[in-house]
């Protein structure tokens, strides 16, 4: 019996021992979501901006979910730190972030400095206008709040002429184009009669 005991004695200890490194872990890990989070600013329509500084990173969220852009594209998670999983193609970003990351329309400098390194290249490319606009003001943090700020308070960047972002697969983006018909050049074949005139269509590559 006394064997019995010892036995049953230390599975016991060591139940008591593993239940309380669990709940160890598990306390250590609910903070692990929102240690560090800082929140930055609010996009609009809902959507709100936060700094992850073990990161160096920002994340957009809005209707529990969050959005991190990467690689040129979109990933989104139900939580700030992950895990981040690429856009399926029945899944639609909010409005404001259908034309790449927000570019820096408020006053906070590590958003336009972070927003300067990893997005204003993939601006370049698929956003040409808007970068020839604006450009030159993304030298100089001070130049870019004087300038290019007020021009966007009162009205969002997301309603102007941009491309915008549809179907991100895969953690990339498509651009969508509209599909230009291509023209149609006629020839008309002489005949003395009218009604032996032949009409061939030719398009245009």
């Amino acid at each position: 019996m006394r064997e019995n005991g010892r036995f049953w004695g230390k599975w016991a200890v060591l139940g008591l021992i593993s239940f309380l490194l669990l709940c160890g872990v598990w306390v250590f890990s609910i903070p692990r979501a929102t240690a560090g989070v800082e929140f930055a600013f609010s996009v609009g329509d809902g959507v709100n901006a936060y700094y992850l500084p073990a990161m160096a990173d920002f994340v957009y969220s809005d209707d529990g979910l969050y959005y991190e852009w990467s690689a040129g594209g979109w990933l989104y998670s139900g939580d700030y730190y992950g895990p981040w999983l690429p856009l399926p193609m029945t899944m639609v970003v909010p409005s404001p972030l259908l034309y790449g990351p927000p570019p820096p329309v408020s006053a906070f400098r590590p958003y336009f400095i972070w927003w300067r390194a990893r997005v204003a290249p993939w601006y370049r490319v698929y956003h040409p206008g808007w970068w020839l606009r604006h450009h030159v003001d993304l030298a100089r943090y001070r130049i870019w709040r004087a300038r290019v700020v007020p021009v966007y308070r009162n009205r969002p960047f997301y309603r102007w002429r941009m491309h915008p972002v549809i179907r991100p697969v895969g953690g990339r983006i498509r651009i969508a184009y509209r599909a230009r018909r291509r023209p149609v050049r006629r020839i008309i074949v002489a005949h003395p009669h009218p009604l032996r005139r032949r009409v061939i269509a030719r398009r245009e590559r």
